[in-house]
């Protein structure tokens, strides 16, 4: 009887803190986040260790921006494929640090560029536009900026096209007809040739 209360009361105390465990793991719950940094630690960063570069450029004015923080560098699979294949940098067009990058002083401007800083406007080729993402090579060069709200399945297939280096062999054109073949997590299918369409 003794023995049957003393079990009794260890499969008790085993089961509380099994239960405990699961209650108290909210890791899962925990929405991912995008990796943001500053340019300067980008190019810190990429001197030690090589990798390429997605620039959000963005002004806190800026309703679609912030819309695209939300609704874009929130997705699961979008964080992911960003952390795991660049270093993010959130880059403030009006900011007033200055930016050391390729010898050269990138600083805020208020008489030449109206108020933006001389990076955004150097990153976006001197058109401006918000929200923007550039994508850079490994060598922090050949600028490619992309100007306007990007949904998640564009923002997929932009860092697709640039971190897998589809850009190196095609254009757009052509990898936007190979992009529902690639393994896409956001549920883009290659169209069904048969199907019938209205006319």
């Amino acid at each position: 009887m003794q023995s049957g209360k003393i079990l009794i009361t260890i499969l008790l105390i085993v089961f509380g803190l099994i239960s405990y465990n699961f209650s108290t793991d909210d890791s899962s719950n925990v929405p991912k986040k995008v990796k943001w940094m500053s340019m300067q630690e980008a190019i810190n960063l990429n001197n030690s260790e090589p990798r390429k570069v997605i620039v959000d450029i963005y002004t806190d004015w800026c309703f679609w921006c912030k819309k695209m923080d939300e609704a874009t560098f929130q997705h699961p699979e979008i964080v992911d494929y960003i952390n795991d294949n660049f270093y993010a940098v959130k880059l403030d067009a009006q900011m007033t640090e200055s930016v050391f990058f390729k010898d050269n002083e990138y600083y805020f401007d208020t008489k030449d560029l109206g108020g933006f800083h001389e990076m955004a406007f150097y990153l976006t080729r001197g058109r401006l536009s918000f929200p923007s993402v550039v994508f850079l090579d490994e060598l922090m060069n050949n600028p490619q900026p992309i100007a306007g709200f990007q949904r998640p399945v564009d923002m997929d297939k932009l860092l697709k096209f640039f971190g897998d280096n589809y850009y190196k062999q095609m254009d757009w054109y052509r990898f936007n007809l190979l992009y529902p073949e690639l393994d896409n997590k956001l549920g883009v299918k290659k169209p069904n040739p048969f199907a019938r369409t209205s006319n």
